[in-house]
């Protein structure tokens, strides 16, 4: 499948070769190395996790600090943990965060304590993908906005993984090959060459599966690597490059059907031949909500659509290209200066169906189209940043500040419609489908018909500038820890079309503000700390409704209050936070106005939402050889605060269980008959929830439960060390359904896993 165009292809390898040596000055600020620049009591990189614990983070401030130390929240899930969950998917492994909902897709559509988008990064560098766990070192989460050093977030939190960087004076590999239920084939094999000035560490990986979806199906391959050379005394400079191509079975395209339970199987809704809003309104029905319930149309021993996808040939295709430069240099004995530059390209394409396809007719009947998007993604970002450690009398402090430059070019193809009108997308023509009677629609062969074609191509250019100061002090002999700052961003968007088109965006409002953030930490006592936060954030909205017009930018506000502990001399450390976040100046869907006009989308504008809630985040560790995981979310307050349209007032937020509890625990068997052994599982329980902030559509996903199980074996083969290991997923087969597009989750799954060092 050739979507981008070779010399697009050539140009971004061609500078992932050849980025001139001017640039090549960057520090890991987000990597885990073993290789750390101190400064007295500072490191500016995280230290290696061991087992499922984490010490220290670095996502939240910029550099290493004790995660017990920082007043801000902060979930870390380790390589190990990646392992043992047999996770292929970061969405897989987030689910054990609190306050953390995923979706069963491949996007980067995290909802973090209520609010969903794009909040992906790695190492620190924003991606528009939830991307597989290829070469991850750890997943750090980091709840509150950390606008000083992100910039433009949402006010939730992050999620950023930090690959695996290589190790000096030190030889050696792994590799690890993995089967599983659905023709699911992997295979991934790591090296590392570390000298004493120099270390490099290759890895490359590939995945062929099918699915248990009708058509699903996924390909993937990587290819990744770093180099780490000392340069100067104190000094540090790393190379990361990686590419990742995938193709997979589009998840939005399986049917996620709704409708309503006055109107579906109706034989007058049937006979009048309306739609479930028509029809209502027709029956006096004008306030009730257009869809209530999810549709069992399919019929059978499937009856809710399970495995049903909305057409052959359905697509989401991706590819990127990533190179990070990172330099950092010791000046002194308090001070450190950071460099980093970074390129990036994303490329996808997805086909797939639209328009009315997840709203059946009474008679069960769909009416849809397919539609054919791609976007193409260049992103560039510099950095600067200077940390100096100082002690004034019996404090200490450390000052960090920089600025950050970022540049994003999006180019979408689209289609110059009769109108004159630039649309994003191409269409094939509605038409009516009968699940019961007809065969899948070709999705491939429909847009190879359709008279559509691209033929136009709209840019989007982002310009991102912000300077940002933090300082984090200790008071007290270090009991009282505090951390302020705050960031000035500027950003604005502008759109650029290859000829004049009717419906052109607005240019985007310049978006300016200054974020604060404070935040401090008591000690108790040596092991037992409350904390408290707040911070503030700026966010774009990047679309556009059906008539060009572009969304504002959203601010946003949060607060954590809470404890952190390590007790039981370590064996029990993590955090219980109150937290409240509020979003203002949002856009939502307008589903009503998309269903009369038929056209999308439209929006209603100035909504405020606003969450609320309790997180409680355990490690413990009832023996060395024994690990267990808890999480618990509880909302008190996840809700539409104020909207222009009085009726979304109250309206609950979009896929945010009230109540979430995970546990995770793994036991390794050190002695006896069974030595050698591990054995490990997990659940995952999720109150009911509506899948969408929209007052006609009510349809609520059910509460379920999901269990997993994990057994390992480790023995020796040819005199290597050896370890085989079994998952097994959702191992009760629970039907259940999650996520904002009400998708079904994956039934019970089998993966066995052979794994070596070499």
């Amino acid at each position: 499948m050739n979507t981008t165009p070779m010399p697009r292809r050539i140009v971004a390898l061609a500078t992932l070769l050849t980025l001139p040596a001017s640039l090549v000055f960057a520090q890991p600020k987000t990597a885990a190395s073993d290789e750390t620049i101190k400064l007295s009591e500072f490191n500016v990189s995280a230290e290696r996790a061991s087992g499922y614990r984490a010490q220290s983070a670095i996502t939240a401030t910029g550099f290493g600090a004790n995660i017990l130390d920082v007043p801000v929240t902060i979930n870390v899930l380790t390589g190990e943990f990646v392992a043992d969950v047999g996770g292929s998917l970061q969405s897989e492994v987030l689910r054990y965060v609190p306050g953390v909902i995923t979706n069963p897709n491949y996007e980067s559509y995290i909802n973090i304590r209520g609010f969903s988008g794009l909040q992906s990064y790695r190492n620190g560098q924003y991606r528009r993908q939830l991307y597989s766990t290829w070469g991850m070192d750890r997943i750090e989460v980091i709840k509150g906005s950390s606008s000083i050093f992100f910039g433009l977030v949402r006010p939730g939190g992050v999620v950023n993984y930090i690959t695996k960087k290589p190790s000096f004076k030190s030889q050696g590999g792994d590799a690890r090959v993995t089967f599983g239920s659905w023709d699911f084939k992997k295979g991934e094999l790591n090296y590392n060459y570390g000298g004493e000035a120099v270390a490099a560490r290759i890895g490359v990986g590939a995945i062929d599966s099918g699915g248990w979806r009708n058509d699903d199906f996924k390909k993937e391959h990587y290819l990744g690597g770093s180099v780490s050379w000392k340069v100067f005394k104190d000094g540090l400079l790393s190379l990361d490059l990686e590419t990742v191509r995938r193709v997979n079975q589009d998840r939005e395209s399986a049917a996620v059907l709704r409708t309503n339970s006055r109107y579906y199987g109706n034989p007058a809704a049937i006979a009048s031949g309306l739609g479930a809003r028509a029809w209502l309104n027709a029956n006096g029905l004008a306030s009730t909500p257009t869809f209530d319930i999810f549709a069992p149309v399919f019929g059978g021993d499937d009856p809710y659509g399970r495995k049903v996808t909305m057409g052959r040939e359905t697509y989401s295709f991706y590819e990127s290209y990533t190179a990070d430069l990172e330099y950092t240099q010791k000046i002194g004995s308090s001070l450190v200066y950071q460099l980093q530059f970074n390129f990036a390209i994303d490329d996808f394409e997805i086909l797939r169906s639209i328009g009315g396809d997840q709203e059946p007719f009474a008679d069960g009947t769909v009416r849809f189209r397919f539609g054919n998007f791609a976007n193409y993604r260049d992103s560039y970002n510099f950095d600067n940043k200077f940390t100096y450690r100082l002690a004034l009398g019996d404090t200490n402090h450390t000052i960090s500040f920089g600025q950050e430059s970022q540049r994003v070019y999006q180019d979408t193809p689209g289609w110059y419609d009769t109108a004159g009108r630039f649309q994003d997308g191409r269409y094939g023509a509605f038409a009516v489908w009968n699940p019961r009677t007809q065969p899948l629609r070709n999705a491939a062969q429909e847009r190879a018909a359709s008279p559509e074609t691209w033929n136009i191509m709209r840019r989007r250019a982002e310009k991102l500038i912000g300077y940002y100061v933090g300082v984090q002090s200790e008071f007290l002999g270090g009991r009282l820890r505090t951390i302020v700052g705050g960031r000035r961003n500027e950003y604005t968007r502008n759109s650029y079309y290859e000829r004049s088109v009717g419906n052109p965006e607005g240019a985007t409002p310049k978006a300016k503000a200054t974020t604060p953030l404070y935040g401090a930490l008591f000690k108790f006592t040596p092991t037992l700390s409350g904390f408290a936060m707040y911070s503030e954030s700026l966010e774009p909205q990047l679309g556009a409704d059906a008539d060009g017009r572009g969304l504002d930018p959203v601010t946003g506000k949060g607060y954590d209050i809470g404890l952190k502990s390590s007790l039981l001399n370590g064996s029990l450390a993590g955090s219980v936070s109150f937290y409240g976040v509020k979003r203002e100046d949002l856009s939502s869907r307008d589903s009503a106005r998309e269903v009369s006009t038929g056209r999308q989308p439209w929006f209603i504008y100035g909504d405020a939402e606003e969450s609320q809630g309790i997180e409680v985040d355990l490690s413990y560790n009832p023996m060395a050889n024994w690990q267990i995981m808890f999480g618990y979310s509880h909302a008190t307050k996840a809700e539409t605060v104020k909207s222009t349209t009085p009726a979304r007032v109250g309206l609950p937020l979009a896929a945010f269980p009230k109540d979430v509890l995970s546990i995770w625990t793994k036991y390794d068997v050190r002695s006896g008959a069974l030595n050698g052994w591990s054995f490990g599982g997990g659940l995952r329980d999720s109150s009911s929830v509506v899948f969408v902030a929209d007052q006609n559509l009510t349809a609520k996903m059910p509460a379920y439960t999901t269990v997993d199980a994990m057994v390992q074996y480790r023995f020796k083969f040819s005199g290597r060390d050896v370890q085989a290991q079994v998952n097994v997923k959702n191992i009760f087969d629970k039907e259940y359904r999650e996520g904002s597009f009400g998708a079904f989750g994956d039934p019970r799954s089998f993966l066995v896993s052979l794994s070596t060092k070499f």
